[in-house]
């Protein structure tokens, strides 16, 4: 068995020359499951009032354990997270959010973007390809400590997204998607795993009146894993990446 300080080394931790970016990502609560806006790694849950208000009410859907069938669950803004009414032992919830206006990011060099989030909860890593996917969404393989996840964008595998790992002690991963759309990566301890995703279409467009040159989507995929080692101690790293 690898012992955690090689475990640690092989893990490539973020650089601390990226730049911020939030994003939604999907927990369970006590009584259903709760979505929260910020940066899991830096554990930071932003608030009502204040940057949680950026989100009038995001949609979500989730199908009970045994059921294909997503239905829609009431949204409501409490305090840092929003609370989605489902059921605990949901077996999927999945969150869409695409009523960002376009915003001109020319100063952080990344041109005039519209901005979309997407989340998913899993009680397991896995997520088979024919299941209900959003228009970002992963397709997941494998067991143990090693994972494959297939990026889909609108159902097809694409290569050179972004991906972070954030482990339950706040250690994080970073890969690109190689040419079929598949990443590997390492869930040795037991937890709470967060993967975000950032897939950048080049595609210029228009919403609400206002054109764009692309779409920044976020997505993240939440899991718990039973199984593996105690992760130790939350140490935040210092940045994150855009």
């Amino acid at each position: 068995m690898k012992s955690m300080a090689s475990i640690a080394a092989a893990i490539v931790l973020v650089s601390s020359t990226n730049a911020h970016a939030h994003y939604l990502w999907i927990e369970k609560g006590s009584t259903g499951h709760r979505l929260h806006f910020g940066e899991a790694q830096m554990l930071l849950k932003e608030k009502s009032p204040g940057r949680l208000d950026t989100f009038q009410e995001p949609r979500a859907l989730a199908a009970d354990s045994g059921s294909t069938t997503f239905n829609t669950v009431p949204v409501t803004r409490v305090g840092d997270h929003f609370a989605l009414r489902t059921k605990p032992h949901a077996r999927a919830v999945v969150v869409s959010e695409e009523s960002m206006p376009v915003r001109d990011l020319t100063k952080n060099g990344l041109g005039v973007a519209k901005t979309n989030y997407y989340a998913r909860y899993a009680p397991s890593v896995i997520v088979k390809s024919d299941d209900f996917h959003l228009p970002v969404d992963v397709a997941t393989v494998g067991k143990s400590d090693a994972r494959v996840l297939t990026i889909l964008y609108r159902g097809q595998p694409i290569k050179g997204a972004k991906v972070q790992v954030i482990a339950p002690n706040t250690w994080m991963q970073e890969h690109e998607a190689q040419a079929d759309g598949t990443v590997q990566i390492n869930t040795p301890w037991r937890g709470q795993y967060v993967v975000h995703v950032l897939h950048v279409d080049k595609t210029p467009g228009e919403y609400g009146g206002q054109k764009y040159d692309t779409v920044r989507n976020h997505y993240t995929l939440t899991f718990v894993q039973d199984n593996g080692t105690r992760a130790g101690p939350t140490i935040p790293p210092k940045q994150t990446m855009e």
